[in-house]
C-alpha cells in the first residue's frame, strides 16, 4: 500500500458526491450543505492519510475504513451515516497509530574490535579531482571545529567522503574535463595522510549518461547510435524489446538513459576494465602507502555499487505517481524490465524462471558481486568493501522490493561486507529488527550504512543518538551520512537531521571528542 494507492481511493471516493443521484433528498440548498460537509471531511481525511503516510504508518488502518464502510453508505445514500464514519476516521487519524511498544532487540547486540567510522559530506571534497587538497582541507578544519578530534581514532573515528562515478569520469570516455580518477584516489589518500583524517570511497556504477556507445540504440542524432546497443540495455518482453530509459526521484522525478543489461558481454568487459585498471590499482596503492604510514586505519572502506535496480514499472502510479506522469509524458510503456538479462542467463518464453522475482534479484545481486571480484583481483581488500542495498525497500513480498526487485538479503555477497541505505522510514521506522536477522542468519558479520540520514521528510525523523545506537551497538562499522537530492525540501530535511546541535552533540559524545 502507498500514498498514490491512498489518493486513488480518496478521490474515487469523491466521485459519488459529483452524481445528482447520490445526493441527498430535499431542496437544492439541503444537498448542497450535505455535499459541501462530505467533500471536507474526505479532504480531510485524504490529508490526514497522507501525514499518516509520511510517519511509516499502515495506510490500510484508516484506508479500508474509508473503502468499505464510508463508500457503501454513500452509494445507499446514507450520508449521515458515511459522515459519522468519516468523523471516527478523522479521530484515528488524530490520534495516531497505536505506540509501538519497544522490543527487545538486546540479543542482537554485539561488540567490535574494529574501528567505527561516522562519514561526512564536505562538499569541497570534488576539489581532489583536479589535486586541490588545500581546498579540501579547509572543509575539513571548518568540520574539525564542530566535531573536535576523535579520542581514540582506531576504535573510532570520522572522515570524509570521495564519490567516484566509475563510468562518467572513465578517462577513455570522461564527460567531464576536470574529473581526473587516479588523481582524486591519489589525492584523497595524501588528504588523509597529512591531516591524520580517515575517509571513505564510493564506486557508483550506474550512471552511465556518457555511455552513448553502450546505450544508445534509438537516437541517431546523438553519438554512439548502433541499434546492437540493445543488447546492453534492459528489455521489457521475451521479444527483446529495448526500454529508452531509466526513472528515479531523488526528490524530482528525472529520466535517465537505459537500465543497464547488469550481465551484457560488452557492460561487463568494460566493467573488468574499469575495476581491474582504472580504479582498483590506484586505491590498492594508495592502500600500500597508508600502511607504509602505519595509517592504514584511515581508510574507512570502499562502497561497490549505489541500490542496484531491475524496475518493475508496472505498478508505477501506486509506487511514484510523479514518475507515473513523466512516464505517461515519454509515451513509455510501464512494463517490468529484466528480459535481457534472463535472457543471457538462459530463460526465455518457453523457459521463464519459476521465481521471476528471485531471478532478477540475483542478477542485481551479481553485478555488485562483479564489480567487488574484480576489485579484488586488483588488490582492494574485501574487508574493506561494501555493497549498497535500499533497506527500506524491505524484503521479498513489498510492494517496493516488487518494484526494484533488491530485497534486503542480496546485500551480502562474497567479496565485500553487507551495506544498505538505512533512513528510518518503511521496515526501518520502528526498530532495525529486519536487519539484524538478515545479519544474523548469515553470521553476523561487520556492516555499514553505506548511506545514513536520522532525518527523511517531515515525519521521518529520528534523534541522532538513537540511530547511531541502532548502527553502532549492533555490529556496524561504517555510516556514511549523505545530504544529496535533487530537490531542496528533501535536500534541507537531510542535512537538518545530520547537523543539527543535538546531532552535533552525539557525535562528539561517540567519538569521545578532545578539541
Amino acid at each position: 500500500m502507498t500514498k498514490a494507492w491512498l489518493i486513488n481511493i480518496l478521490l474515487a471516493l469523491l466521485l459519488p458526491l459529483l452524481s445528482k443521484h447520490s445526493l441527498a433528498q430535499g431542496d437544492a440548498r439541503s444537498r448542497e450543505l450535505v455535499v459541501q460537509n462530505i467533500r471536507i471531511k474526505v479532504a480531510l481525511v485524504k490529508e490526514g492519510m497522507e501525514r499518516w503516510v509520511e510517519e511509516g504508518n499502515d495506510p490500510q488502518v484508516v484506508g479500508l475504513i474509508m473503502r468499505d464502510e464510508f463508500t457503501p453508505l454513500m452509494r445507499e445514500g446514507k450520508h449521515l451515516d458515511a459522515v459519522k464514519v468519516a468523523d471516527r476516521a478523522l479521530k484515528i487519524l488524530s490520534k495516531g497509530p497505536p505506540r509501538q511498544k519497544p522490543k527487545d532487540l538486546s540479543r542482537f547486540r554485539r561488540t567490535t574490535n574494529e574501528t567505527q567510522y561516522i562519514i561526512f559530506p564536505i562538499k569541497e571534497v570534488g576539489a581532489l579531482h583536479q589535486g586541490r587538497l588545500e581546498v579540501l582541507e579547509q572543509g575539513i578544519k571548518r568540520l574539525q571545529q564542530k566535531l573536535g578530534k576523535a579520542r581514540h581514532p582506531t576504535k573510532r573515528n570520522w572522515g570524509f567522503h570521495l564519490m567516484i562515478p566509475a563510468w562518467r569520469y572513465d578517462p577513455d570516455h570522461l564527460e567531464n574535463p576536470n574529473a581526473n580518477i587516479e588523481k582524486a584516489i591519489g589525492s584523497a589518500f595524501e588528504v588523509a595522510i597529512r591531516n591524520d583524517i580517515a575517509f571513505h570511497i564510493t564506486v557508483e556504477t550506474h550512471e552511465w549518461n556518457n555511455r552513448n556507445d553502450l546505450w544508445n540504440y534509438y537516437r541517431k542524432d546523438l553519438p554512439g547510435y548502433d541499434q546492437e546497443n540493445k543488447q546492453n540495455v534492459e528489455w521489457l518482453d521475451w521479444k527483446g524489446t529495448p526500454h529508452p530509459h531509466r526513472y528515479r526521484d531523488w526528490g524530482h522525478p528525472e529520466r535517465m538513459p537505459p537500465v543497464i543489461c547488469y550481465n551484457s558481454p560488452r557492460v561487463l568487459e568494460e566493467v573488468r576494465r574499469l575495476a581491474g585498471k582504472v580504479i582498483g590499482p590506484h586505491i590498492a596503492k594508495g592502500l600500500t602507502k597508508l600502511k607504509a604510514e602505519r595509517k592504514a586505519h584511515l581508510l574507512s572502506g570502499v562502497t561497490v555499487g549505489a541500490e542496484p535496480s531491475l524496475p518493475n514499472y508496472e505498478n508505477i502510479e501506486h509506487i511514484n505517481p510523479k514518475i507515473a506522469a513523466l512516464m505517461d509524458e515519454d509515451g513509455v510503456p510501464k512494463a517490468k524490465l529484466g528480459y535481457n538479462a534472463l535472457t543471457n542467463k538462459g530463460y526465455s518464453r518457453k523457459k521463464p524462471p519459476k521465481d521471476f522475482g528471485q531471478a532478477l534479484a540475483e542478477i542485481n545481486q551479481d553485478f555488485t558481486t562483479y564489480w567487488a571480484r574484480k576489485l579484488a583481483e586488483a588488490g582492494v581488500p574485501a574487508s574493506k568493501m561494501y555493497t549498497h542495498v535500499a533497506a527500506g525497500a524491505g524484503e521479498v513480498g513489498s510492494p517496493h522490493v516488487e518494484f526494484t526487485n533488491a530485497p534486503i538479503h542480496i546485500a551480502f555477497i562474497k567479496h565485500a561486507r553487507p551495506g544498505w541505505t538505512t533512513y528510518p522510514i518503511g521496515p526501518l521506522r520502528h526498530d532495525f529488527e529486519i536487519l539484524y536477522k538478515a545479519l544474523a542468519k548469515h553470521g553476523n558479520p561487520p556492516w555499514a550504512s553505506t548511506e545514513s540520514g536520522p532525518q527523511m521528510g517531515r515525519h521521518a525523523k529520528l534523534k541522532a543518538r538513537e540511530y547511531l545506537e541502532r548502527h553502532f551497538e549492533y555490529g556496524a562499522t561504517l555510516m556514511l551520512f549523505n545530504t544529496g537530492a535533487t530537490s531542496e525540501e528533501l535536500s534541507s530535511s537531510l542535512k537538518e537531521g545530520i547537523w543539527n546541535p543535538k546531532a552535533i552533540e552525539a557525535y562528539r559524545e561517540f567519538l569521545g571528542s578532545e578539541h
